[in-house]
């Protein structure tokens, strides 16, 4: 079970599975350094630095949950795979660009930190499948199912097993066998039911469209009107970011492939 955490003002509020870590103010201390970094503020990550030295060398390390950590300096790389993806609607682009610009604030800042290069970076999504849209790449279960039926069930209506387990890769966020699966000629646009809604890249498309409209556009938005003054629930904002970075990153994949927008 993942943690709650919630941020009222400039005041921590924590509720956790294990007390012990719901009391740790160091991990309150992260958790603003989480936010700072999230919106890519870089004076605040500064004076962070500068206050908390030994709390912020930390930031490779962030507990999320249990045994699973985070490289905080990698929402830098998230916000880079959004902001800077090229579909954006025009009548937000003053909005994008500033975010961009924010980014690219935040790179020079790594750089300068001596981190690994942000853009020269991969993320391994799936390993963090429980906080977003994806289908745990470890299952044996996940391996056997398209949809909500078994892969038979589509074999004996006459669908080709390479088209069947690219939709399962894509849902399990596996890039590389995506990619293999994609160049042997498997389609993403392959409807496995009449409803013209069940291939692979409208999973995609579709997700990409929600967490961006729905989550962070409003989510940026509201910061940049209201900043720390607010209630931020950690978990549910790191899943949203990582979420539509994934999910951007495998409609890229795909549409290099396919000609299917």
């Amino acid at each position: 079970m993942k943690d709650t955490r919630l941020i009222v003002g400039k005041e921590l509020i924590m509720t956790r599975t294990l007390k012990d870590i719901s009391t740790n103010i160091e991990t309150q201390e992260l958790d603003k350094l989480f936010l700072a970094i999230y919106f890519n503020d870089r004076d605040k990550v500064t004076e962070f630095k500068n206050q908390n030295p030994e709390i912020y060398a930390k930031k490779n390390k962030y507990l999320l949950d249990g045994n699973i950590t985070f490289d905080l300096t990698n929402l830098t790389l998230l916000n880079h795979k959004i902001w800077f993806d090229n579909d954006w609607r025009e009548e937000i682009m003053l909005f994008i660009k500033e975010n961009r610009q924010q980014t690219n604030q935040m790179i020079d800042f790594w750089r300068a930190e001596g981190e690994k290069p942000i853009l020269n970076r991969k993320i391994e999504y799936n390993q963090y499948f429980e906080y977003f849209y994806c289908d745990d790449p470890n299952d044996p279960e996940n391996n056997e199912e398209i949809i909500l039926d078994h892969i038979s069930y589509f074999l004996e209506k006459g669908f080709r097993e390479i088209d069947l387990m690219l939709y399962n890769r894509v849902e399990c966020f596996d890039f590389i066998e995506t990619k293999k699966l994609l160049e042997k000629g498997a389609k993403s646009n392959i409807h496995f039911y009449e409803d013209g809604d069940s291939n692979a890249f409208s999973r995609i498309s579709a997700e990409c469209s929600y967490l961006a409209t729905c989550q962070i556009i409003p989510e940026f938005q509201i910061f940049k009107a209201k900043g720390y003054k607010q209630n931020f629930d950690i978990s549910r904002m790191f899943g949203e970011l990582l979420g539509l970075a994934a999910h951007e990153e495998m409609y890229e994949l795909l549409s290099k492939y396919n000609d299917v927008k």
